[in-house]
């Protein structure tokens, strides 16, 4: 999405995720991870932004730890 690319460019951080409607953990951690079941590692990095792992929301940016 260019409107993502064009976020995490400006935040300066390759590793970051800015969530778009539709967007889920799952999906995230299968892309950039390699597998939607290492969505904990997402989930775990972001702990000061999510309280439940079902409710993301747009706008948000999430870190995704390298080499987990």
């Amino acid at each position: 999405n260019p409107l993502a690319d064009l976020l995490g460019a400006a935040i300066g951080a390759t590793r970051a995720v800015v969530i778009l409607p539709g967007n889920n953990l799952w999906t995230i951690a299968q892309r950039k991870l390699g597998g939607g079941q290492r969505y904990t590692t997402i989930f775990a990095a972001n702990q000061d932004q999510i309280r439940d792992p079902n409710l993301i929301y747009p706008g948000q940016i999430f870190i995704v730890p390298e080499g987990q």
